[in-house]
């Protein structure tokens, strides 16, 4: 199984071939998407549930037409839907894998990055839903937090996201990437029976200002 976070920048960089070459290239079974437009589809095998459109000044934004914040891109069967603290922002779904059912959460931390106090009130009520997860969880997307070396924004948001992971038996897998605000966090129990590697590319920045990364789940 693979799992894919990237933030596309809003696809500013005016990349979109490239970028829908290479999410068919890694070919995942599950796809996190930030800053992302409903022009980046990765074909008639997935379906996805995505935050509500953004229209031109949405928080002072001259947003373009069918950008979003987040989507979830799968291959697998999507349950259910949950709602979130803010249907622009956060989406969450239950889907059907092979190693059994998977809460997912995608998101992303603080719209304006780290260091302003919507960074804060995303923070703290994005900790209340993570509370309310059940099950096999699993969350990604863009956190806006390093969550090794310099504590970017701090280290108490980094504190409070390592707070809840341990408290709901989560891992954050990407913890250890260098100067990376992107992440995938799972279920120990999810994991526990695989083995793990991790892919990362656009290492370069060329095609958002941010990597990609995939997490591999194999027995």
């Amino acid at each position: 199984m693979k799992i894919l976070t990237w933030n596309l920048e809003r696809l500013i960089k005016n990349k979109n071939q490239l970028i829908l070459d290479k999410l068919s290239e890694l070919d995942a079974d599950i796809l996190i998407l930030t800053e992302t437009n409903s022009i980046i589809n990765p074909g008639e095998g997935y379906s996805c549930i995505a935050t509500e459109s953004l229209s031109k000044g949405h928080d002072g934004i001259p947003y373009k037409s069918g950008e979003n914040r987040t989507t979830i891109w799968t291959k697998y069967k999507i349950e259910k839907q949950y709602k979130t603290f803010a249907n622009f922002t956060s989406v969450s779904a239950e889907i059907k894998t092979p190693l059994g059912l998977l809460n997912i959460y995608g998101t992303i931390i603080g719209v304006f990055g780290g260091k302003d106090e919507r960074f804060k009130t995303d923070l703290e009520s994005q900790l209340l839903d993570f509370k309310n997860l059940l099950g096999n969880i699993c969350i990604a997307g863009d956190f806006n937090v390093y969550m090794s070396g310099y504590a970017y924004p701090s280290h108490e948001a980094r504190k409070k996201l390592n707070q809840i992971f341990d408290n709901l038996n989560l891992k954050c897998l990407t913890s250890e990437i260098a100067d990376n605000v992107d992440h995938i966090v799972l279920s120990k129990d999810f994991i526990k029976n695989q083995k793990i590697n991790i892919e990362t590319w656009n290492l370069d920045k060329k095609l958002s200002d941010h990597i990609g990364i995939c997490i591999h789940l194999s027995e």
